[in-house]
C-alpha cells in the first residue's frame, strides 16, 4: 500500500507580507516555494512532495507520498519572511514522522463449519474461512457433491484487526443431505473441502474445524504522525 502524509505549516500568513518562502526540511531541503504578493512559485520538490495551499482557509501544508522506512524523521515547515526586509523567521513548525513496515505473504484460512440457529424457519449451516491473506477467496457451498449457486448463500466479509480477512458464507436448508463448503485461496495447494454430518438436525451445534499453519512474514505501510 501506498503511504501519504500531510504535514501542515501551522501558520496564516497575513496580509501585509508581500513576500515570503515556504520549506519543507528533513536534513536537507525537500521542497520549497515561493510567495510574491499574490502569486505562489512553485521550485522542483523531492521525494514525492508537494506543496498545497488552501486559500478559503488560508492553510498551508506540504503532501508526502510512497514514504519507505528510512524516510522516518523529523520533518520542518519553515516559513520566512523576505518582503519587506530583512528576512524574518516567522514559523518552524516540526512534525516527527515515524514509519512502520508490516507484510503480511500468503496467510491461508482455518476453514469451520458448523450448524447455526435457524433463520425463518429454515435451518441454516455456516462455512467460515478465517485469518487469510490477501483478501481473493473463492468459497461455495456443495449439495450432495454439486456446487450451489452463489445466489442462495448470505456472505459476510470482515477486515481483522490484524489486517487479515476473514468470510462468514452462510445457507439455508431444508433437507438431510450431504453438504460440504469448498474453499480454495492463493496460500493453498488445492481447495480445501470440509464435510457436514448427514445427521443434519441431530448435530446442530456442532462445529468442525480444519486447521491450517499460519505462514506470517513482510506488506502494508503503516505511517504513525507523532
Amino acid at each position: 500500500s501506498v503511504c501519504l502524509i500531510n504535514i501542515s505549516c501551522n501558520y496564516k500568513p497575513s496580509t501585509d507580507i508581500n513576500g515570503l518562502t515556504v520549506e519543507l526540511q528533513t536534513d536537507n531541503k525537500l521542497c520549497s516555494v515561493a510567495k510574491l504578493n499574490n502569486s505562489w512559485i512553485n521550485h522542483p520538490c523531492r521525494n514525492h512532495c508537494r506543496f498545497i495551499w488552501i486559500p478559503e482557509t488560508v492553510q498551508m501544508s506540504f503532501e508526502i507520498s510512497n514514504l519507505q522506512i528510512n524516510d522516518t524523521g523529523m520533518y520542518k515547515c519553515v516559513v520566512t519572511r523576505t518582503i519587506p526586509p530583512p528576512s524574518m523567521l516567522l514559523r518552524e513548525e516540526r512534525t516527527f514522522v515515524q514509519v512502520f513496515v508490516h507484510i503480511w505473504y500468503n496467510t491461508p484460512p482455518v476453514v469451520s463449519v458448523s450448524h447455526v440457529r435457524a433463520l425463518g424457519g429454515f435451518h441454516t449451516i455456516l462455512c467460515s474461512s478465517e485469518g487469510f491473506y490477501p483478501s481473493a477467496l473463492e468459497q461455495l457451498w456443495m449439495r450432495n457433491g454439486e456446487f450451489q449457486n452463489a445466489s442462495l448463500t448470505y456472505s459476510i466479509n470482515k477486515t481483522n484487526p490484524d489486517g487479515t480477512f476473514t468470510l462468514h458464507s452462510y445457507l439455508n436448508i431444508s433437507d438431510c443431505v450431504n453438504y460440504s463448503c469448498w474453499v480454495n485461496h492463493s496460500s493453498l495447494s488445492q481447495p480445501t473441502i470440509l464435510h457436514m454430518s448427514p445427521d443434519c438436525y441431530g448435530s446442530r451445534g456442532i462445529t468442525y474445524f480444519f486447521y491450517l499453519k499460519y505462514i506470517i512474514t513482510l506488506n502494508t505501510i503503516v505511517c504513525l504522525i507523532e
